[in-house]
């Protein structure tokens, strides 16, 4: 966790499938913590269940979406008062959504790299509060072009933060990809 001194806002930042090598420690989730504790943002990053040394065993997705609501729930609990935002990569970025689909105390959601050629997201259209997704043109689980109807539908519309020429796992470019979603948390925190 990361501390602001006078925060604006809080985030709880969630990292990539477990089963492929996403903890805490990945490069976008590191950077993208950095870069809104930076802009005055309270931030935690944590490790779902079964990584690093967090209890328990991986639950497909089911029980990693209630550890984001453990997050959020204890992150309201040490910053209170400001808009919380989640914030999540791939995987992550499926986990948040679909706990902030139940949970109306939840700001906004930022996702990097939605994979929507993964999984069902359809969900998300009927968030009801503001949305942006940092895609790279080249994503292999979902073109900006496949994410862009989506975020038509929603209320208020969506955001797209396309970063051209950038894979999934934006190889290299993980500085730039933070740059992009802390730039969505703060139009996410503007629109509130």
């Amino acid at each position: 966790m990361r501390v602001a001194a006078t925060a604006r806002a809080a985030a709880v930042i969630a990292h990539p499938h477990p089963l492929y090598g996403g903890t805490l420690h990945n490069p976008v989730v590191f950077h993208t913590d950095r870069e809104l504790h930076r802009r005055g943002w309270t931030t935690l990053r944590f490790n779902f269940r079964g990584v690093g040394s967090s209890d328990g065993f991986h639950d497909e997705g089911r029980g990693e979406v209630a550890d984001v609501g453990a997050a959020a729930a204890w992150l309201r609990g040490a910053a209170p008062g400001v808009p919380l935002v989640l914030v999540g990569y791939s995987f992550g970025s499926r986990c948040c959504a679909f706990h902030a689909l139940d949970d109306r105390a939840v700001a906004g959601l930022v996702a990097i790299g939605f994979p929507v050629r993964v999984w069902d997201l359809s969900a998300v259209a009927d968030l009801g509060r503001p949305f942006g997704v940092v895609q790279g043109s080249r994503d292999e689980f979902g073109s900006p072009e496949e994410i862009a109807p989506l975020l038509a539908r929603m209320i208020p519309p969506g955001r797209l933060y396309a970063i051209e020429g950038a894979e999934h796992l934006f190889p290299g470019r993980a500085p730039e990809a933070a740059a992009r979603a802390a730039e969505a948390a703060e139009d996410v925190l503007a629109a509130l």
